[in-house]
């Protein structure tokens, strides 16, 4: 099947099986890694992307669903100022996670920080359960996002100035 649909910005057409899935797709047909394929159930959050600006699991989403829908990977999202809100956050937090769960945890962060720019323990503790790597510790990955949300604030009461 022919399929249709926005990628990181660009109008994309490719050919492949209807039952193929998005984690797959992004990785052979666009060379776009950022999304790792863990435990393919939706579990551990690895392959994460932003569906129409929502947080999703690129390893649950068949190619026959992206007909005309808007699809921005971390390769996509890296170029955006939201993107270094969140970098300035991990960073005064002193958070480094590792190369496979970065993407998943900046796009997580995003995601939160699209509905709540002062989010409670329990918005957070929400918004990260479904990332699964033990290369960063909770506490810093809480103050990360606290960090981001205060410069995204920050970013956007100057903007209205």
């Amino acid at each position: 099947m022919t399929v249709e649909f926005n990628l990181n910005g660009k109008a994309v057409q490719v050919s492949a099986a209807s039952e193929s899935l998005l984690v797959d797709l992004l990785r052979r047909e666009f060379g776009l890694s950022g999304a790792r394929p863990g435990c393919m159930r939706g579990q551990c959050g690895n392959c994460a992307v932003l569906l129409g600006g929502s947080l999703t699991r690129s390893c649950l989403l068949p190619v026959f669903r992206l007909e005309g829908c808007e699809i921005v990977t971390i390769e996509g999202f890296v170029h955006s100022k939201e993107f270094t809100d969140i970098e300035y956050g991990f960073e005064r937090a002193g958070m480094d996670p590792c190369r496979f769960c970065i993407s998943s945890k900046i796009l997580v962060a995003h995601s939160l920080l699209l509905t709540e720019l002062e989010p409670s323990d329990l918005d957070i503790e929400r918004a990260t359960s479904g990332v699964w790597c033990r290369c960063t510790s909770y506490s810093s990955f809480v103050n990360g996002i606290r960090h981001a949300a205060k410069a995204r604030k920050r970013r956007y009461n100057e903007r209205n100035f």
